[in-house]
């Protein structure tokens, strides 16, 4: 596998305000990489910097051999990285369809004629193609975790990146989505996902990740990055003593 992503050293800082005091790590093609960490370990900030919202002062992050440090989020969306928000917010008035359309076109630049393929494919990878046509507004938790997956798919993306998408789902619904992550994982995508199911992210991820105060604390296999001393104690509050 090659490396896909590249992050090298990268500061972010909100004013005086350290969030990440630099950070590195690279992602294989075609592999689920985990992000977890306690509230504050800098993971929503890292998101944001992989997708251009915000500016690293330090460092780089080179996609696909591109260096993206500074580019706008629409470049890197039209460059392959797509991604997902916490709370789903579709547009309710719309059906699920046109909701996936507006990004596969706008978000992607294409025209609506040279989108709609991508967003056919994509409401049916995630398992809403039955209900297209179906208001956004009229959609349970987990059908609205699925559009928010099917809208950044539309953009046709490399990476997809996942933020918390089991966050407020019952166990058997973590488990449709954890079915629905393998099954992209079939197509070659590449996936970063932040979550706090911890039990989600050692089933479904081929690395893990943790994340304190914005510094690496651990990466590699998901069991043994778990049974990491540091990692229980910071982000289970387990001490060995």
């Amino acid at each position: 596998m090659s490396t896909i992503l590249k992050v090298e050293d990268i500061h972010v800082a909100y004013g005086r305000i350290k969030i990440i005091p630099g950070l590195s790590f690279e992602v294989q093609e075609g592999q689920v990489l985990g992000v977890i960490g306690p509230n504050g370990a800098g993971k929503t900030t890292l998101m944001n910097a992989l997708i251009g919202l915000v500016i690293p002062t330090q460092g780089k992050i080179i996609f696909d051999g591109v260096d993206i440090t500074k580019m706008s989020p629409e470049k890197r969306c039209h460059l392959g990285l797509g991604r997902t928000y916490q709370i789903p917010r579709p547009f309710e008035g719309m059906t699920v369809f046109e909701n996936v359309l507006v990004g596969a076109s706008y978000g992607a630049g294409r025209t609506e004629a040279k989108a709609r393929p991508y967003c056919l494919e994509a409401i049916k990878k995630v398992g809403l193609y039955e209900k297209k046509d179906v208001l956004a507004g009229q959609l349970t938790l987990l059908d609205r975790k699925r559009l928010e997956i099917a809208r950044a798919l539309g953009t046709n993306p490399k990476i997809l990146l996942l933020d918390e998408v089991a966050a407020g789902l019952t166990e058997a619904e973590v488990q449709d989505v954890q079915d629905l992550v393998a099954e992209l994982k079939t197509t070659g995508i590449t996936i970063i996902w932040i979550e706090h199911v911890i039990k989600t992210m050692v089933e479904s991820t081929d690395k893990l990740m943790c994340l304190s105060t914005g510094s690496l604390l651990k990466y590699g296999d998901p069991i043994e990055t778990m049974n990491c001393a540091e990692v229980q104690e910071v982000y289970l509050g387990v001490d060995e003593e």
